[in-house]
């Protein structure tokens, strides 16, 4: 376990960025959430933060309680990075990049954002270990206290016994950190823990997956049957596992290695006439790259985590080339060094495209 005071400078703006979310829920994007309340997971929370998503004058601790019916709760959001352009790039441009090179590699099976609020006291699913390591950056008001027990000492006090809800004896055993807001709390994995929450506070978590190639060829899979139109075109197409791996390694790489994709909420620029186009710049940030790949007689392009599926053909490519160094490039430019069998209105229907995605920004000259 280690505890680094301050690591997160900013925090109040992460926080507010977070608390903004809650009003981007709808019936069409619902959340990825969950919430307890005593002892009891709370079944409805999702509808009734979709319900509250327009009260605006709601303060965030206001908004969960009346979401979880109850004055003391806990509630867990996953998936933060859909919610939210400026947290992504934040998270990605200040936190991820800068940890991706310090481990010397970005974790092949993914990462995501989650966060965790509440005025709860313990965690109401108890004493528990993860199957990955915790990275968690508290974000306040309120203070949060952790107990820690490295796994072989918890092994040695419990008999063995994994999980539990009934610790109170075992907390003159536990390494206890008091966390501020801004400070840093990483958990190795297998160790087990225990939070206490008394005042309102919401945490930030990293979770980094540990490697599973059987997890990420059924991902690969997901990806290319998430849509109908796609599902049929390859109904009989021979594939192998290693494509399916590569396909779903691809996709990450060009989400910044995030698995949660971005909410599609129509980016500027996606609307631009051909007129504008050859007026504007065109800009993919190079931790978010759009990367291709063939694929059973068709051409694959991967936009932040989604699959844009055509006919074999050049152009993907030279968009994943001619955009790779993430300096802005003017659609003119690409237009007079296309290939040869591509033509303006292809490009401009793919720029529009990858826009729609949140692939790349069009700005104007």
């Amino acid at each position: 376990m280690a505890h680094l005071p301050g690591m997160l400078p900013g925090y109040q703006d992460v926080y507010r960025s977070i608390a903004k979310m809650f009003s981007r829920f709808s019936e069409a994007h619902p959340p990825q959430v969950r919430a307890w309340v005593g002892k009891g997971e709370r079944y409805t929370v999702a509808d009734e933060l979709i319900k509250l998503a327009s009260r605006a004058e709601l303060g965030l601790e206001r908004r969960l309680a009346r979401a979880s019916a109850s004055e003391r709760f806990c509630v867990a959001l996953n998936g933060l990075s859909a919610w939210c352009a400026d947290f992504a790039l934040r998270m990605q441009t200040r936190m991820l990049e800068p940890l991706f090179l310090a481990l010397g590699e970005a974790p092949q099976a993914g990462a995501d954002f989650y966060s965790f609020f509440g005025n709860y006291g313990y965690t109401p699913f108890g004493v528990h270990d993860d199957t990955d390591h915790s990275l968690l950056w508290h974000l306040g008001p309120s203070p949060k206290t952790a107990y820690v027990w490295p796994r072989a000492v918890y092994l040695s006090l419990t008999q063995g016994a994994l999980a539990t809800a009934d610790y109170l004896q075992l907390m003159p055993y536990a390494r206890r950190t008091v966390l501020q807001a801004g400070d840093l709390l990483f958990i190795p994995r297998g160790d087990f823990h225990i939070l206490e929450t008394r005042g309102f506070s919401a945490t930030l978590g990293l979770t980094l997956f540990p490697d599973d190639p059987a997890q990420e060829c059924l991902e690969g899979a997901r990806l290319l049957v998430s849509n109908g139109k796609t599902l049929s075109s390859l109904a009989s197409a021979a594939l192998t596992l290693g494509q399916l791996g590569a396909l779903r390694r691809l996709a990450l790489e060009s989400n910044g290695h995030i698995i949660t994709r971005p909410a599609l909420s129509g980016p500027a620029g996606l609307e631009a006439s051909d007129a504008e186009l050859q007026r504007a710049l065109l800009r993919v940030y190079p931790f978010w790259p759009l990367r291709h790949m063939a694929l059973a007689e068709r051409e694959a392009l991967l936009v932040r985590g989604r699959l844009v599926l055509a006919r074999a053909n050049p152009l993907f490519g030279f968009l994943c080339e001619e955009l790779a160094a993430g300096h802005p490039v003017g659609f003119a430019d690409l237009a007079r060094r296309l290939p040869a069998t591509m033509t303006t209105g292809m490009l401009a229907d793919a720029v529009r495209n990858i826009a729609r995605l949140g692939g790349l920004r069009v700005e104007s000259l």
